[in-house]
């Protein structure tokens, strides 16, 4: 969902009817153009970046979004280095485990410079995907959708890998025959000189950025239908094979909200797929909470130019009427003019922070309720049938007895997750073998 506000001086009784009741002189501008990604059909398709960019980074962030259509074999999200030499963000093999891997030196003979994270069976299919991967002084770290997933000792770096760098998006090195490249949809990938805390990564994970943050040394975002280097420092990306950049369903929060005329572009980060209830949805809910709050300013504004309240009631202590021609020229009409304006931009910018707000906290809640469906299966996918089988029991009942303690938001996300649970619990049921064996 992607939407702007524009402050104009008149209103335009042309304009909808609910941008009409926002405020006067507060109009819906739906010129703006949506998302872009990097799509890759696994054929020979990747994005060649310039050679030898990050040789002095002694410690890195390296950032992407990522959705995996399939998972060929150790496909490539994004590799910096040589063959067996490198900085790599992959699935192992041919299933979805995640790896991070950073071999300083040459590592194909050499077991002690293989350094690898391994987080298992925490991918899935057709689903945007956060990772953030850190190395150097602190050791590494890989994040999967803000949360740590796994860290190794080792505190090497990009600067550490002592051989001519190749820097590939949706590819790997040419070290294995059988290495396949990625199949999915890519963006907002993004290259830190530093570590990133936590908190740093969690905040602007699904928010758009400038290309002027401090730290920020490359930035693909897609969004101008190229694989420019968002940063200005000319990391231009180079297409080949079938890659293609095309609109895509991955939603970011602009970094900074335009607080002037000028038009305040919101967009809305998609809802993690944990299914919804019939009859909720929370697109809908934020929707009518915005409605609800856009009808209560409109109509103070329309009170507002119907009762001819001074400036003095709507804005507090003020200066005396006849002071006002002697302080900047305008007199009690020009005072309900900026009183106005002032009301409006206090109306756009309450829409904006409340979108901002609600859609995050959903977004929290939604990451984190997959996060632990992921962990769950994650924890008792070795298990015998009738431990898995009491693991869903035992979460399902823990889920039903806080959900009368839950916010109205969590409550539908608990309950969605409680359908989610009781369907693998019923499957798991129905692969038991018949009669009463199935538990002993």
């Amino acid at each position: 969902m992607r939407a702007s506000f524009v402050v104009k001086r008149r209103p335009r009784f042309a304009c909808s009817l609910f941008a009409a009741l926002l405020a006067p002189g507060l109009v819906l501008n739906a010129a703006a153009t949506g998302n872009q990604t990097l799509k890759l059909d696994g054929q020979g398709s990747y994005v060649a970046l310039p050679n030898d960019r990050f040789t002095n980074l002694t410690e890195v962030t390296v950032e992407a979004w990522a959705r995996w259509d399939s998972f060929p074999n150790y496909a490539r999200v994004l590799e910096f280095g040589r063959s067996w030499n490198s900085l790599a963000l992959f699935n192992e093999g041919a299933s979805n485990h995640l790896r991070f891997n950073l071999y300083p030196r040459p590592a194909r003979a050499d077991a002690r410079a293989q350094h690898t994270i391994r987080a298992t069976g925490v991918l899935r299919t057709n689903e945007w995907l956060h990772l953030a991967a850190l190395a150097g002084p602190g050791g590494m770290k890989l994040y999967l959708n803000g949360r740590l997933v796994g860290e190794h000792t080792n505190t090497a770096s990009l600067a550490d890998i002592a051989a001519p760098q190749t820097n590939l998006l949706g590819r790997g090195m040419s070290g294995n025959a059988t290495d396949r490249d990625f199949r999915g949809e890519l963006d907002e990938i993004r290259v830190w000189n530093h570590r990133r805390t936590p908190e740093q990564i969690r905040e602007q994970m699904f928010k758009r950025l400038s290309g002027r943050e401090a730290g920020l040394v490359a930035l693909w975002g897609f969004d101008d239908g190229t694989a420019r280097d968002g940063t200005g420092r000319g990391a231009d990306g180079v297409l080949h094979g079938r890659a293609r950049i095309a609109p895509g369903d991955l939603g970011l929060v602009a970094e900074t909200p335009v607080v002037a005329a000028a038009p305040i572009t919101v967009v809305a980060p998609p809802v993690a797929p944990v299914p919804e209830r019939a009859g909720f949805s929370p697109a809908w809910w934020i929707a009518g909470a915005l409605t609800v709050l856009a009808l209560v300013l409109g109509w103070l504004a329309f009170l507002f130019r119907r009762s001819g309240l001074g400036e003095a009631r709507l804005v507090g202590v003020a200066p005396a009427r006849g002071a006002l021609p002697a302080a900047g020229g305008g007199g009690e009409g020009e005072v309900k003019e900026r009183a106005l304006a002032e009301l409006t931009d206090f109306a756009k910018q309450s829409l904006v922070q409340g979108l901002y707000s609600q859609r995050e906290a959903l977004m929290q809640a939604h990451q984190q309720a997959r996060q632990e469906l992921a962990e769950l299966e994650a924890r008792i996918v070795s298990l015998r049938l009738p431990d898995r089988i009491q693991a869903y029991e035992q979460r399902i009942a823990e889920l039903e007895g806080e959900l009368a303690s839950r916010s109205d938001e969590l409550r539908e996300v608990t309950r969605a997750t409680l359908d989610v649970l009781r369907q693998k619990l019923a499957a798991e049921k129905q692969s038991a073998p018949p009669g009463g064996s199935r538990l002993n």
